[in-house]
């Protein structure tokens, strides 16, 4: 009665690990770059079942011209890389730039693009291109102001995922190799585009009927087992 109840559990947590997943999954369903993730979940000796972990799906999304001349999308692989609040590096697929109060080149939420990039005032055009090359227009003469450079791991599905459209490396994804776009493997930018995310909004709706009806079946089993139960100790009684 008692593996009953443990087999059952087990499957209660999966079933709402893998529910949770989904949900976030859909919830950012229009968030530039960001990569949907999935469970894996084992199978125990014991019976039951156990939640292995979490792990990104770094498929690429599609690319869409936004008009915008500071957005860019990857096109192939590899990460543009940001420096975050807390002073590390985080890496995204998502190219939606704008330029903050500084001056800056900063991502959809105000980490600064790295290598940094500060644009002057009175620009009158601003380009991204194919290389990474970023220049702008300054009082009728072109000037570089830097280059956007990529990185790429040797298993990008082994990236730790921050939330959002942001990853952090790990051991399982192994060091970042940096390099200049279009440049050891690494994709060319596309300027004013973006990526978009790469859900399936069908394939999460039909793992969320699956996972739900996982959940009600367990649910079911440790109702039943405490029925069994309490018959168990009627009769004993």
């Amino acid at each position: 009665m008692l593996d009953a109840f443990s087999s059952a559990l087990s499957g209660l947590r999966t079933s709402s690990a893998r529910l949770q997943t989904s949900a976030n999954n859909i919830s950012n369903l229009q968030t530039p770059g960001f990569k949907a993730s999935r469970t894996v979940i084992s199978d125990v000796q014991s019976g039951g079942s156990r939640l292995q972990g979490i792990t990104p799906n770094q498929n690429s999304g599609s690319i869409i011209q936004t008009g915008n001349a500071f957005n860019a999308a990857i096109n192939g692989n590899g990460f543009f890389q940001v420096s975050t609040a807390g002073g590390g590096t985080a890496f995204t697929r998502a190219g939606n730039f704008s330029v903050d109060s500084s001056g800056r080149l900063v991502d959809g939420t105000g980490n600064p693009v790295q290598p940094e990039i500060s644009l002057p005032g009175g620009i009158s055009s601003f380009n991204i291109g194919p290389d990474g090359q970023v220049a702008a227009r300054v009082g009728g003469t072109t000037r570089t102001l830097g280059r956007i450079s990529l990185a790429n791991f040797n298993n990008p599905a082994g990236l730790t995922p921050l939330g959002g459209n942001l990853f952090a490396q790990s051991a399982e994804s192994g060091q970042a190799v940096l390099g200049s776009p279009g440049t050891g493997g690494l994709g060319q930018l596309v300027s004013g585009a973006i990526e978009t995310s790469n859900v399936d909004i069908a394939e999460e709706a039909v793992d969320q009927i699956l996972a739900t009806n996982a959940f009600k079946a367990n649910a079911n089993v440790i109702r039943a087992a405490d029925e069994m139960t309490g018959t168990v100790l009627d009769i004993k009684a």
